[in-house]
């Protein structure tokens, strides 16, 4: 790859940019309806929502909720994000190993919250609300830094407004729609199918909600470490045919 030449994610790379969109809308929606009224991974609204606590005016609960989602949030970005800085060595289009790594943590630490969350019936009682809800957002933060790490052959996995930015820009500007705009499209999109699920899961059995961001996240996960099937070899009648030409 020249050095002029534009990084861009990679077909598994893209796939599994789409799954962790539907991995966060999950958490983020769960986190809403049963954690607090507030987002996992969404941090400009949480610190809207601990400004509104502030004032007392609205239905919301005090500044507790939005202050451990903001922790959790920090935390996993300062673990994070000393390991994940590209190495020049490492090719453009691919994510460094320890950007992977650092995801498969993430979805070790989701499985743990749905095996817990599972264990108390979909509805855990202080304080391991709580500390469901600081982990859940600290997954969130592990993501965002690792995902940062891969540079421009990822993207945010949990902030998406920069994103609809873009595509309006470019689709009222002179420039063309290309593929990339198309999967930041299509990220959108799966960012509220992971939130319609989790919402549909947990009205239908609570004990299982926490098991949907987690088949996401690991759904995209197995994008960028399952191997691609190799290339078939060609057959010995082709091979005879192409010798004998």
């Amino acid at each position: 790859m020249s050095p002029t030449e534009p990084v861009r994610p990679g077909r598994a790379q893209w796939a599994a940019l789409i799954l962790f969109a539907g991995a966060s809308g999950a958490v983020d929606v769960l986190a809403f309806i049963a954690l607090g009224r507030v987002f996992a991974g969404v941090m400009t609204g949480n610190l809207v929502l601990l400004g509104l606590s502030f004032t007392g005016t609205g239905d919301e609960g005090g500044p507790a909720a939005p202050l451990l989602a903001l922790a959790g949030y920090v935390a996993g970005v300062a673990v994070v994000a000393p390991f994940t800085r590209r190495r020049p060595e490492e090719p453009g289009t691919r994510w460094p190993r320890a950007v992977v790594g650092w995801l498969a943590a993430e979805v070790v630490l989701l499985a743990a919250v749905a095996a817990g969350w599972g264990a108390a019936d979909g509805a855990p009682a202080q304080p391991w609300r709580d500390v469901v809800l600081v982990a859940v957002a600290a997954a969130m933060g592990v993501q965002s830094a690792a995902l940062a790490g891969a540079g421009a052959a990822a993207g945010p996995g949990t902030y998406f407004t920069g994103i609809l930015t873009r595509l309006v820009a470019r689709a009222t500007g002179p420039e063309n729609i290309g593929l990339a705009d198309l999967g930041s499209l299509t990220r959108l999109v799966t960012l509220a199918a992971g939130a319609a699920t989790a919402a549909l899961v947990y009205a239908a059995s609570a004990p299982w909600a926490m098991s949907v961001p987690l088949l996401w996240a690991l759904a995209a996960l197995a994008c960028v470490t399952v191997p691609p099937p190799l290339p078939r070899a060609p057959s010995s009648s082709t091979s005879r045919l192409g010798s004998r030409s």
